[in-house]
């Protein structure tokens, strides 16, 4: 590739990446509905000091005597 691109060449490239991108994209998609995995999903974890909980009331699990209750 060449050290320097004109305006439209990079435009090009840049809608090839894309284009590749979203391809690939789709082919994940499709291979997740033919493949379900029963591990899929996202798991979010907050300390419990984290700036995100700005008072006792937001926290949703409290330490409590070294054992743990919920509100």
């Amino acid at each position: 590739m060449k050290e320097h691109m004109t305006k439209d060449e990079f435009e090009k490239h840049l809608q090839t990446l894309t284009d590749e991108i979203t391809n690939e994209a789709k082919l994940l998609v499709n291979d997740y509905k033919d493949n379900p995995s029963e591990e899929s999903g996202s798991v979010v974890q907050i300390h419990e000091e984290s700036p995100y909980l700005m008072s006792r009331k937001e926290r949703l699990i409290i330490l409590s005597n070294d054992k743990l209750k919920t509100d």
